[in-house]
């Protein structure tokens, strides 16, 4: 029988106990330039095709996502969407956009362009362009110390008579700044958010006609703290804009630096004058320095409730089993390897809900199809394209 060691770890913590690299690879990070010179490939694209009820596979494919690599412009573009949307009135849909991303020479994003698409029925005689604009800036370290983030909206009135109005609004772009110490940790965020800029042409001779709106400015306030001794994080905390305290949580460690509780005091400080305890999540270790159980307790006040997920774990360290315990529910996730790659996942959710992911690779250990089925019918395939 196989050595199992059982680990009890919280889901949200901002700590990452044991991730299971395995899983980790499945999905690979195709806006990261390095991951197109590491596998020598310029696209890839994902279709997802849908099962027939007698078993056949529909021909129609959707496209979900695609990213090409241009690698004498340090640019990655292409096409993703959002997790599915429900409508209030019943039904439900997917949000696509369009991207483009920017790199430096170090393969650090400098800008991330998003293109929306709308769904609005289209005016004959104007022509709508909008996008959300981010950028960075980083220190010689590659820290970013500061993002700035901003909707830009950009309308065309085309008329008969041949002329052409043009209005674009860069809508109060919001600014992060970062503070590092001389480790290299993160020790201070600051927040802040500039005035709307409008620019208006009426000929397209003539220049831009500039204002300005400040109506929901915010001047420059510290909005995240970090706080640590020589090697450890000991406390987070946020603040409001009015410089007020909001949010804290405390760390807490053994002597051989094993991180062993951590302390959430959450919310609205100013409001109660004191804060309220919010959850506790205490880490056991055992004499090799392994976590073998993580208790977290929640403390909301109406009502007060419990998660926790216990894993388990082969003599390899690969992740073989989850289970996600409530008051009212056990769900269950179990991983299933050949030669140590993973193969299939099923996961289980109340008594009788049963859900299947099969993985295909191609020769480069890069995924190929996904199969999707709810119980023993299949129902899905995602299939991914390189070249």
């Amino acid at each position: 029988m196989k050595k199992i060691i059982i680990i009890l770890i919280l889901i949200n913590s901002i700590f990452s106990f044991c991730q299971n690299e395995k899983l980790n690879q499945i999905y690979v990070d195709w806006e990261n330039p390095k991951n197109f010179e590491k596998f020598n490939i310029k696209r890839v694209a994902v279709f997802s095709k849908d099962v027939k009820k007698n078993g056949k596979i529909k021909r129609d494919s959707l496209l979900l996502k695609q990213y090409e690599y241009n690698i004498e412009k340090s640019t990655i573009n292409g096409t993703n969407h959002n997790w599915l949307f429900i409508n209030h009135g019943g039904g439900s849909h997917r949000q696509y956009y369009n991207f483009e991303n920017d790199y430096s020479k170090d393969n650090l994003i400098t800008k991330r362009s998003i293109f929306h698409i709308s769904s609005e029925k289209k005016e004959k005689d104007k022509i709508n362009h909008n996008s959300t604009i981010e950028q960075f800036e980083y220190d010689a370290f590659n820290n970013v110390i500061k993002s700035i983030v901003y909707n830009k909206n950009e309308s065309i009135y085309l008329f008969k008579n041949d002329t052409t109005h043009l209005f674009i609004s860069i809508n109060n772009p919001k600014i992060t700044q970062f503070e590092y110490d001389s480790k290299n940790r993160k020790v201070k965020q600051f927040q802040s958010t500039d005035s709307t800029t409008y620019y208006s042409k009426f000929d397209m001779k003539s220049d831009f006609k500039i204002s300005k709106s400040c109506s929901h400015c915010e001047e420059k306030y510290l909005s995240q703290e970090w706080k640590y001794d020589e090697s450890k994080l000991l406390e987070w905390i946020t603040y409001t804009h009015k410089k007020e305290k909001h949010t804290k949580k405390n760390y807490f460690y053994d002597e051989n630096q094993n991180f062993i509780k951590q302390i959430d005091s959450t919310g609205w400080y100013y409001t109660k004058g004191k804060p309220f305890l919010d959850s506790t999540t205490e880490i056991v270790y055992n004499h090799e320095g392994k976590i073998i159980s993580t208790t977290d307790n929640i403390n909301k006040p109406i009502p007060k409730y419990y998660t926790k997920t216990i894993q388990y774990f082969d003599k390899n360290n690969s992740l073989i089993k989850e289970e996600k315990l409530s008051e009212n529910q056990i769900d269950t996730r179990e991983y299933f390897y050949e030669n140590s790659i993973l193969k299939y996942e099923t996961s289980k959710y109340g008594q009788n809900n049963v859900i299947r992911f099969e993985y295909l690779y191609n020769k480069k250990g890069l995924l190929k199809e996904i199969k999707h089925y709810i119980g023993e019918k299949l129902v899905n395939i995602e299939r991914y394209y390189y070249e």
